[in-house]
């Protein structure tokens, strides 16, 4: 039979493992969506550089249909087809030639495809440690029903 000591302090270890497999599973579903964030913005960057590669054999007036929001479209005339506005982050939008835009989507790409890289390591070694604690734990119930 086992002491009152050693089964407080397997109780005590039982309550540690699910407080970490309870933040292991917080940290989890938060990696999981930066990497579904990532890989939505890396398609958009991705059409986007098809779009202006098809954009940038143009010329004269193009028309096109503009996105207002909210299923809003108007139809419109693009009067330069050889720059482009590109928000680089924090608000700031600058003008550049098509050519410069493409490659900056394709450098975003990359960083991209660098970030989700990481995060889809990160949440593999947090699905070891997940699986390393529900080990632990069924060693403990299985050390429990065998007393």
């Amino acid at each position: 039979m086992a002491s009152n000591t050693d089964q407080a302090s397997l109780e005590q270890e039982v309550r540690s493992l699910q407080a970490y497999a309870n933040e292991y599973s917080q940290q989890f579903e938060l990696l999981t969506q930066q990497l579904r964030f990532i890989e939505s913005a890396r398609g958009e960057a991705l059409a986007s550089t098809e779009s202006l590669e098809a954009f940038s054999g143009l010329e004269g007036d193009v028309p096109t249909l503009l996105n207002l929001g909210g299923g809003i479209s108007v139809h419109a005339i693009v009067t330069d087809t050889k720059k482009i506005l590109v928000g680089i982050g924090a608000g700031i939008t600058v003008e550049k030639p098509v050519e410069e835009a493409i490659t900056f989507l394709h450098d975003r790409v990359t960083e991209m495809d660098a970030s989700a890289k990481r995060l889809s390591e990160s949440l593999g070694k947090l699905q070891e440690q997940m699986r390393a604690v529900e080990q632990r734990m069924q060693e403990i119930y299985s050390q429990t029903q065998h007393r």
